[in-house]
């Protein structure tokens, strides 16, 4: 009985302790981008860049709560909300109080053709004269070189709609589309109609981006590039991508 009564008193005094370590796990608030899949599939805060910033911060018991606005308004929605951090900056990117990560997700544009087109773009240049549909706001993110080259082009055009520019090529309303590989093949995976059972060629002709977190907190900072490293070493990392693209 007496044993009884030490457990009982026993229990009284830890589960309480177990109850307020649980409610002092912390959330934290990000901004991010909308939805544009793989990298953010919906406004519930999934898709294939926000289980990599999750993942990373799960490791310290951290949860993350996303507020979703246009990339243009990031830093504004961060002053603005007094938020903890930004999803996605370019890594030279300066502020003053955000305190940057370790790249950890990478954008590679490319322009696309039909391979029946037998088109050859091995430079930004050789987009010359032909009917280019890229995604918006193309020319601010694609550097002067690509500015200075549509600029000449008599049929060009900039589209939110990504479902919508790749549809363009499959139908040849577009001789080449510029978007993210990710996006295309995200999409490729998802559609499985005749109209998409096309060769196409991918042509490199931008550079790779990398892109960094910035969190208002310095350690905060550190626990996500430590739970990066670690999703990449115990493989995780990739088995998130290897889920959106394969």
């Amino acid at each position: 009985m007496q044993i009884q009564s030490l457990f009982c008193l026993f229990l009284l005094l830890v589960l309480p302790l177990f109850s307020e370590a649980k409610q002092t796990e912390e959330t934290i608030e990000m901004v991010a981008g909308l939805a544009k899949a793989p990298f953010i599939t919906d406004e519930q805060g999934h898709g294939m860049q926000l289980d990599i910033l999750k993942a990373a911060l799960a490791f310290d018991e951290l949860d993350v709560k996303f507020l979703q606005m246009p990339l243009g308004r990031n830093i504004t929605g961060f002053q603005r909300l007094n938020a903890d951090g930004v999803t996605t900056l370019p890594q030279d990117y300066q502020h003053p109080a955000l305190h940057l990560s370790t790249p950890y997700i990478s954008y590679q544009n490319v322009a696309v053709s039909l391979a029946e087109s037998q088109l050859s773009i091995e430079k930004i240049a050789d987009l010359s004269g032909k009917h280019v549909v890229a995604f918006q706001n193309a020319r601010k993110f694609l550097g002067d070189k690509y500015s200075e080259t549509v600029a000449y082009l008599l049929d060009y055009r900039e589209i939110g709609d990504q479902k919508q520019q790749i549809e363009m090529l499959f139908l040849r309303r577009a001789e080449v589309i510029i978007l993210d590989t990710n996006i295309l093949k995200y999409f490729i995976k998802h559609h499985h109609q005749a109209i998409y059972d096309k060769p196409i060629t991918v042509h490199y002709i931008f550079n790779q981006r990398n892109y960094v977190a910035g969190f208002r907190s310095p350690a905060i900072r550190d626990k996500f590039n430590r739970g990066i490293k670690r999703l990449k070493e115990n493989g995780s990392y990739q088995d998130m991508l290897n889920n959106y693209l394969n």
